[in-house]
């Protein structure tokens, strides 16, 4: 599965990633997670946060890792553990008055989804990661 969503925020890629990239504030723009426990602290390859919340109405624990950060630009998580084995990337890159935003999926989903046909997954996780964007957006620009 590999699945990406894209969109254009007016503000600067560092007022971004700030929102972006700190665990902390992952529940305020992405659906799937309702809180986080941050198992280490830095923002560092090999710094690992726990997410709990929900995917496709089934209620998930999982662990991320970060393979790569390129504060402002760049992060890319590695599922350690959890409903889906992959990798996630975060791109912010500056673009006109504003920044180009990525999120790219790609892996596949783990034992606790393996019943769920990926037809029946790609469309509603796409969806998700539009809808997870818009909200990024909205709270990014609202501070600004």
């Amino acid at each position: 599965m590999d699945l990406t969503a894209e969109i254009q925020i007016a503000a600067d890629p560092a007022d971004i990633a700030a929102v972006m990239f700190d665990p902390a504030r992952t529940p305020e723009w992405m659906s799937a997670v309702t809180r986080v426990e941050i198992l280490d602290r830095a923002l560092a390859p090999g710094a690992r946060v726990r997410m709990i919340g929900a995917v496709l109405s089934r209620e998930l624990t999982w662990t991320t890792e970060v393979a790569t950060v390129h504060f402002p630009h760049l992060l890319t998580l590695r599922m350690a553990d959890g409903p889906v084995v992959g990798m996630t990337r975060f791109d912010v890159q500056r673009s006109g008055p504003g920044s180009r935003v990525r999120i790219r999926y790609a892996g596949e989903l783990g034992p606790a989804l393996a019943a769920v046909p990926d037809a029946l997954v790609t469309g509603p996780l796409h969806a998700m990661l539009t809808a997870d964007l818009d909200r990024l957006k909205q709270l990014v620009q609202g501070q600004a």
